[in-house]
């Protein structure tokens, strides 16, 4: 039983959900700092992004599997799938039943933001089984960076602080999109890693596009440029001295993890997914302190 759970447990790549938390976390300081005080939906929203998340790991390794691109020789983390532990049909209840669960607590939404986050919750629950699977799956079409910097970014930062406030103005989603930058990080390390092997499966990745050298350029400066965004998206929470005594360790830490991006190679990669996830961590930290100075 309980290797039962470790294996399942593995499989959502519990790691990596770091980066949905950050967002909503995120947005719920910047709505409390307001006053807008209330932990159930703050809490609901980030259930939600959890299980969309979720939905999209387990979709994305099933799609992998079929593809081919998931294999033995391949260099990220083991699959289970992959090593024959969870077969495929196991897989897609999984998915059914985390969708579902996902639909359920999303609906649940509706009671504080109204009918309007209907749409929109159908909208990233498809999002995440058409990022890598259906007709035209996103990840294999180069517009990956574009649904992370949307659908870990801009939509769960404003949506969730909408459910909190009832508002949506241009600092938050400038915070969106610059939360969607730091997040972007984890899925360029994904893709520098995977170049050979997703060239092999025709799968086509913005670093396939522009190349290995000009995307690890893009991974230095997104924590930049999000730390900037700051100046503008907290101009009414903190003077900009804090904001640039708060971002230091971010900056750090972030310049840290690119000299090891441009120093690590293949299966060594694998060590800088949770690296980079931090940074989203870290993003959303460095604001809720400022939101509670």
């Amino acid at each position: 039983m309980l290797k039962n759970i470790r294996k399942w447990f593995n499989t959502i790549r519990p790691k990596t959900l770091l980066v949905s938390m950050s967002s909503v976390v995120m947005a719920s300081a910047l709505a409390f700092n307001e006053g807008y005080v209330n932990w159930l939906p703050a809490i609901l929203c980030l259930l939600f992004a959890i299980l969309a998340q979720t939905t999209s790991n387990l979709v994305n390794d099933y799609a992998d599997f079929k593809t081919g691109a998931d294999n033995k020789d391949s260099l990220g983390p083991d699959r289970k799938l992959v090593s024959g532990e969870i077969t495929p049909k196991a897989m897609l209840k999984a998915i059914i039943l985390v969708a579902s669960i996902c639909f359920i607590v999303g609906s649940s939404l509706m009671y504080w933001g109204g009918l309007i986050l209907l749409p929109f919750g159908l909208l990233i629950i498809a999002v995440a089984f058409c990022y890598s699977t259906g007709p035209f799956p996103l990840s294999y079409n180069g517009l990956g960076d574009v649904a992370v910097i949307l659908f870990y970014g801009i939509i769960p930062v404003t949506f969730t602080y909408f459910i909190l406030t009832k508002e949506i103005n241009w600092e938050i989603v400038t915070a969106g999109f610059a939360m969607g930058l730091v997040v972007d990080e984890l899925l360029i390390v994904n893709n520098v890693r995977d170049e050979e092997d997703d060239k092999r499966h025709n799968k086509i990745t913005t670093v396939g596009i522009f190349g290995k050298s000009f995307m690890k350029k893009v991974f230095l400066l997104n924590p930049l440029i999000a730390c900037a965004l700051g100046f503008y998206f907290l101009k009414n929470i903190c003077d900009y001295k804090l904001w640039a005594i708060a971002i230091i360790p971010l900056v750090a830490y972030s310049i840290s993890v690119y000299s090891k991006l441009n120093k690590y190679e293949g299966k060594q990669l694998n060590v800088l997914l949770v690296k980079s996830s931090l940074e989203a961590v870290i993003f959303a930290l460095t604001i809720t302190v400022v939101c509670f100075i």
